[in-house]
C-alpha cells in the first residue's frame, strides 16, 4: 500500500485508497501540474516479480490505452515508479453498476435501455479494435453524477491475435457473468462478451441475476445447461421483444447470438416500438446439449493413428486389436493425459452436483407472496405453506419470514413455508393515567405509539404521574406508529391549593372573565372547552353560561364548557389585532373504528386561550374547515390540532 500523501512519479499526490485487487491496487490521487484529480492503478507490492502479471498489467494499459470512447476510462498516463509500473487513469467520481442497481434496481425500462446504448457504444468500439475484454459486469462499469457511464478493467482484455493466449483452459472473470464457452475452458469469442452483456441486462431489468448458487461450480453449471427465466413472465411489464434481447444475447450456441454488439444495440433500440407489440418468443437454431460429439477411442473401434496427432476413434467399425494396442503404445502419454483429464472433470461434476442438492433459503422477507415464491423457485426450491398474522411492521400481503428462515442450508426442492402479513393488527389505546411518565411512556411504545410530555399543575396527581392522556382509552388504532399520545405530566400542587382528590362541587362560572375560567380549570385539574356566541347582556370575554350546572361535583380530568361572550352582534374589534385562521381537517375513513367520526380535538394560544385547554372538541365524518379568530395584542399565537391521538396541525400563528 502506497501513504496517503506520496508523490508518485514527481506528478501525482496520493489522496486516498479507492479498492484492493487481485492485481493492483487503485488510488485516488491529484494531479498537481493539470490540477486535477485522477484514479492511479498500481501493480501489487507482491506481484511485482510475476512475469505473467506484468505482462497483464501492461496489456490493461495498452488495451486501454488504445480505445478512446466516451464510456471508456481514459489512461491518462503510463510510466513506473522505482520500478513498479502504474497507470494514470480518468477519476469518476460515482458508483459502479452493482451498487445502483442494489440502490435503485429494478430500472424503468427507458433507463436500461440507455445504460445499455452506452455500454453497447463503448464494447462495439472494442470488438472494432480486436479486443475482447472478458470480464464485463456491472462491477468494472462506473456511472459518474451525471448517469454517464464508464466502461473499467480491461486488465483480463485480449487481442484477438493472441490466440495462443486466448484459448485458455483458465476461467477468468466472475461466474455470474461468465459465458457457457468461458466456463468450459473454450475459445473466448465477441459472442463471449455478448453473452455477458445479455447476463448485465437481465439483472438491470430484473434486479438481479438470473443464476445463483453456493458454488462457482454450480453456478458455472447452470450458465451452461439452464436458459434465463423468462423476464417477460416475472414482470408482463417487460415487452416480449426486450425479453428476446436477452434471450438472443444468452443462447448457448454462440452461433445463436447476435452477430455483433451493434446488431444487439439495434435490436434493444427497437425492443420498445409498437411496432414488436406481438413479438414471438425467441427460438434458438442450436442445443449444444444435443450436437453431436466426438467418441473417445473405445476398445471396439478402429483406430486411425497419425504421427502428428492424437488417434481418434470411429464407433461402429470392426475390431482391430492390434491397431488399438500400437496407438495406445504410441500415444501413452495423450492417453494418461485424457483419462487424468475426464477423471478430474468427473470428480468436478460429482462434486458440484452433489453440493446443488444443498442450497440456502433466501431472505425474501418484505417482498410480496407472488414474489417470494418466484425467488424460492429461482433457489430450486418449493413453496410449502402459507399462513397469515397480523403484523405492525411489514404491509399487507408481504412475507414476513419463511420456516425454515432465510439463510439455513437446505436439501433442493425443500418446502419452504411463508408467514405473509394479513394487514396491521388493531391495537387499543390503553389507560396510563395515574401512571407514572415513565411506565406510561414505556407502556405506549411497547405498543408501538408515539408519546410526547407536557407538564401542567395538578392539585389530584402526584407529581410526575399522568394527569391526562390526549388518545381516549380504549380507542382501537390501525398502526399506532402513526399516532402520537400527549401526556400532561403533573408538576405537583401550587402552593396554597386546596387538596380536591375527593371531587369538588363546580362554582358559579357566569360573569367570569375568560382568564378567570381558564384558571380556575387550571387549578382544579379540570380540561375547559369554549365556545363563543354575541351577547347584548354579558360583557365581551365573560362567561354567559357553563355545563354542567352549578353544584355538580367533579373530578379531575373532567371536561367542562362554557360560553364566552363576543360582545353585541355587529361588535368589532378596531384594534386590527384579530387575526382569523382557517384550517382543512381531512378525515380518515381507515381510523374510523367506531363509525362515529374521526375525533378532532382542536387547542389555540392567543391572548385569551391556552394551548392547554380545549377549544373546540368534535367529531367529524367528511372533510372540514374551521375557521378560528385569534386575538393577538400581545404577539404570536398557536394552533394544535389533533385528530383520533395524532397532531395533524401544529404552527404558529402570526398577524398578516
Amino acid at each position: 500500500m502506497i501513504a496517503k500523501g506520496y508523490l508518485l512519479g514527481d506528478r501525482y499526490r496520493i489522496i486516498d485508497t479507492l479498492g484492493e485487487g487481485g492485481m493492483a491496487n487503485v488510488y485516488l490521487a491529484k494531479d498537481i501540474i493539470l490540477q486535477r484529480k485522477v484514479a492511479v492503478k498500481m501493480l501489487r507490492f507482491d506481484l511485482q516479480k510475476d512475469p505473467q502479471t506484468v505482462q497483464r498489467f501492461q496489456r490493461e494499459a495498452l488495451s486501454t490505452s488504445e480505445l478512446s470512447h466516451p464510456n471508456i476510462v481514459s489512461v491518462f498516463d503510463v510510466a513506473t515508479d522505482h520500478g513498479v509500473p502504474y497507470m494514470v487513469m480518468e477519476y469518476v467520481d460515482g458508483p459502479n453498476l452493482k451498487q445502483y442497481i442494489q440502490d435503485h434496481g429494478p430500472l424503468p425500462l427507458p433507463q436500461v435501455i440507455s445504460i445499455m446504448d452506452q455500454i453497447l457504444s463503448a464494447v462495439s468500439l472494442a470488438h472494432q479494435h480486436n479486443v475482447i475484454h472478458r470480464d464485463l459486469k456491472p462491477q468494472n462499469i462506473l456511472m459518474d453524477q451525471h448517469g454517464t457511464i464508464k466502461i473499467a478493467d480491461f486488465g483480463i482484455a485480449l487481442a484477438l491475435s493472441q490466440t495462443d493466449i486466448t484459448q485458455t483452459n483458465t476461467a477468468l472473470g466472475s461466474v455470474h457473468y461468465m459465458s457457457p464457452e468461458q466456463a468450459r475452458g473454450g475459445v473466448v469469442t465477441k459472442q463471449s462478451d455478448i453473452y455477458s452483456l445479455g447476463i448485465i441486462l437481465y439483472e438491470l431489468l430484473a434486479g438481479k441475476v438470473p443464476f445463483g448458487g453456493q458454488t462457482a461450480v454450480s453456478i458455472a453449471l447452470q450458465h451452461m445447461r439452464d436458459q434465463v427465466p423468462s423476464l417477460h413472465k416475472l414482470n408482463p411489464d417487460i415487452p416480449q421483444s426486450l425479453d428476446n434481447v436477452v434471450r438472443q444475447a444468452t443462447a448457448k450456441d454462440p452461433r445463436d447470438r447476435f452477430a455483433s454488439v451493434s446488431a444487439m444495440k439495434q435490436a434493444l433500440d427497437q425492443s420498445l416500438s409498437p411496432s414488436m407489440a406481438n413479438a414471438p418468443v425467441f427460438q434458438p437454431l442450436h442445443d449444444p446439449t444435443k450436437e453431436e460429439t466426438i467418441v473417445l477411442p473405445q476398445f471396439n473401434g478402429k483406430v486411425i493413428s497419425d504421427d502428428k496427432k492424437p488417434a481418434i476413434a470411429l464407433a461402429g467399425e470392426p475390431e482391430q486389436k492390434s491397431t488399438l494396442w500400437d496407438s495406445i503404445k504410441k500415444h501413452k502419454w495423450w492417453w494418461l493425459g485424457s483419462f487424468l483429464g475426464m477423471l478430474l472433470v468427473l470428480l468436478l461434476l460429482v462434486f458440484a452436483f452433489g453440493r446443488s442438492r444443498e442450497v440456502h433459503v433466501p431472505d425474501v422477507s418484505s417482498l410480496s407472496a407472488e414474489k417470494a415464491e418466484s425467488s424460492l423457485k429461482t433457489a430450486g426450491l418449493k413453496v410449502g405453506s402459507k399462513t397469515y398474522r397480523y403484523s405492525s411492521k411489514v404491509a399487507k400481503g408481504k412475507v414476513i419470514e419463511t420456516s425454515p428462515a432465510s439463510g439455513k442450508a437446505v436439501s433442493q426442492h425443500k418446502k419452504i413455508d411463508l408467514v405473509i402479513a394479513k394487514g396491521y393488527k388493531p391495537m387499543r389505546v390503553p389507560d396510563v393515567t395515574n401512571e407514572s411518565y415513565r411506565e406510561a411512556r414505556k407502556e405506549l411504545r411497547k405498543r408501538g405509539f408515539k408519546v410526547v410530555k407536557e407538564k401542567a399543575y395538578s392539585e389530584t396527581v402526584d407529581k410526575g404521574y399522568v394527569i391526562t392522556q390526549s388518545l381516549t382509552a380504549g380507542t382501537k388504532v390501525k398502526r399506532p406508529n402513526k399516532h402520537t399520545v400527549r401526556l400532561s405530566v403533573s408538576l405537583g400542587r401550587r402552593r396554597g391549593r386546596p387538596n380536591i382528590s375527593k371531587g369538588i362541587k363546580l362554582r358559579d362560572l357566569t360573569g367570569y372573565t375568560l382568564r378567570g375560567v381558564q384558571d380556575y380549570a387550571n387549578d382544579n385539574g379540570l380540561r375547559l372547552q369554549i365556545t363563543e356566541k354575541n351577547s347584548d347582556d354579558v360583557a365581551k370575554k365573560n362567561v354567559i353560561s357553563q355545563n354542567p350546572a352549578v353544584g355538580t361535583v367533579v373530578h379531575r380530568g373532567d371536561t367542562i364548557s362554557v360560553v364566552i361572550s363576543k360582545g353585541p352582534e355587529g361588535d368589532q374589534d378596531s384594534s386590527q389585532d384579530s387575526v382569523t385562521k382557517t384550517v382543512s381537517v381531512q378525515y380518515d375513513a381507515d381510523n374510523d373504528q367506531s363509525g362515529q367520526g374521526n375525533h378532532v380535538q382542536i387547542y389555540i394560544a392567543d391572548d385569551n386561550h391556552s394551548l392547554n385547554n380545549i377549544y373546540r372538541d368534535l367529531y367529524i365524518k367528511s372533510d372540514q374547515n374551521f375557521s378560528i379568530p385569534f386575538s393577538l395584542k400581545h404577539g404570536s399565537g398557536h394552533l394544535r390540532v389533533v385528530r383520533d391521538g395524532q397532531t395533524v396541525v401544529d404552527e404558529s400563528v402570526d398577524h398578516d
